[in-house]
């Protein structure tokens, strides 16, 4: 008998111990919180045309390196390592995220007048210019610097045909971050890809 009790009292002990350790509670015995980032556009005004034709710029799917396509913030803390944070996310995945971001971007940053859609494209939308993104890194980097890691190459191609205009490249590694504010990390790579944007609509103006 008293070894039930005893193999009884150990098992609720266990379960105790499983339970603390899964609820994640802190030292104030407060649950710890999820945080949730966005990226989001420039904030300058658009381009004023002094008539009604606009440039339509239709942007296809955007490939992201799957290893960074992911609610959770990818930090890379070695050349070949990475970490993903656990409680702080991005509010959607960053493929759509981007495709919300340059859109709006090319319209406000450009010195003439684009309409850029995302996908989905509307319905009465007939753009004259597609745009294809391939983004291999967009994350924070720890180790051995703290800094923000981009790398965005783009195709542009005319609608009508399918041919290819022009291609562009940004490798990006100029903006430092604190490591773990993960907001500035955040407000960091919004900025980082109106850096990208304002590049694009450089090429689309030439094209124009």
């Amino acid at each position: 008998m008293n070894f039930l009790k005893f193999l009884f009292i150990s098992l609720c002990c266990s379960i105790l111990v499983l339970l603390w350790g899964c609820v994640g509670i802190g030292g104030t015995g407060e649950v710890q919180p999820t945080f949730y980032y966005t990226l989001e556009p420039m904030d300058v005004p658009s381009y004023e045309s002094s008539d009604d034709s606009r440039i339509a710029v239709g942007l296809d799917r955007i490939e992201v390196a799957d290893y960074l396509n992911q609610r959770e913030m990818t930090i890379r803390t070695g050349s070949n390592e990475i970490r993903y944070t656990e409680r702080h996310l991005w509010a959607e995945k960053p493929s759509d995220s981007i495709q919300r971001v340059l859109a709006l971007n090319i319209e406000r940053q450009s010195n003439k007048s684009f309409e850029a859609f995302a996908l989905p494209w509307p319905d009465h939308s007939d753009p004259e210019f597609v745009l294809r993104l391939e983004i291999d890194a967009f994350e924070g980097q720890e180790s051995p610097g703290a800094k923000l890691l981009v790398e965005v190459s783009w195709r542009i191609h005319n609608n009508s045909s399918g041919e290819f205009l022009m291609e562009g490249r940004y490798e990006g590694a100029r903006l430092s971050w604190r490591a773990g504010d993960y907001s500035e990390l955040a407000e960091g790579l919004s900025t980082e890809l109106a850096v990208v944007a304002q590049m694009i609509s450089t090429d689309l103006e030439t094209l124009d």
